[in-house]
C-alpha cells in the first residue's frame, strides 16, 4: 500500500528536529532525534500538517542539523527558532548504520555477479589456459592476460 498524507492522519509522527533559521528559502533545524531521518523524507508540523522534505543532511554525527526543502507556499522565514518539527517514524534510520562496524561482526555479503566484489572482475573472463599472469607460451597467444576481455591483473605467477 502507498502511503499519502491522507493516510497519515491516523498515523504517529515523532518529532524530529527544532528549527533554528532560514536559509535561501529553506529551513535549517538542529535533529533532536537519536535517529537519522531519510533524505526526502516528508517533514510535517505537530498536526501532520506537511511542510516540506528533508533537503541535506549535515554536521557532526553526535550534533547534526538538516535542511528541509519547505512546498510551494510555505515560506521558511514564517517560522520562529524552537519550532518542533516531526516525521513519520518509518522514514529514520538508526545511528549504528553510519557508524564503522565493530571488528568481530561478520562483513555484509559480496556484491556483484559472479566475478565478485564491487564493480566485477578484471579482464579475462573463464578458463584462459594455465599461464595465468606469466604470459603467452611461445606459440601464441592462448589464454594468458585477460584474453579478449582487456586488462586484468593475475599476479606474477607462483613459482
Amino acid at each position: 500500500m502507498i502511503w499519502t498524507f491522507a493516510n497519515l492522519t491516523n498515523k504517529i509522527v515523532l518529532e524530529i528536529s527544532s528549527f533554528l533559521h532560514a536559509c535561501e528559502g529553506d529551513a535549517v533545524t538542529k535533529l533532536t532525534n537519536e535517529k537519522i531521518p531519510y533524505f526526502n523524507a516528508p517533514i510535517y508540523l505537530q498536526n501532520k500538517t506537511q511542510i516540506g522534505k528533508v533537503d541535506e543532511i549535515f554536521g557532526p554525527i553526535n550534533e547534526s542539523y538538516f535542511s528541509i526543502k519547505m512546498l510551494e507556499g510555505i515560506v521558511a522565514t514564517s517560522c520562529v527558532p524552537g519550532d518542533k518539527f516531526y516525521i513519520d517514524p518509518n522514514k529514520l534510520l538508526p545511528l549504528a548504520r553510519f557508524l564503522p562496524q565493530p571488528k568481530g561482526q561478520s562483513q555484509p555479503a559480496a556484491r556483484g555477479g559472479r566475478a565478485g566484489g564491487r564493480g566485477g572482475g578484471r579482464g579475462g573472463g573463464h578458463g584462459g589456459g594455465a599461464f595465468h599472469g606469466r604470459g603467452a607460451p611461445r606459440g601464441g597467444r592462448a589464454g594468458g592476460r585477460g584474453g579478449s576481455r582487456g586488462g586484468g591483473f593475475r599476479g606474477r605467477g607462483r613459482a
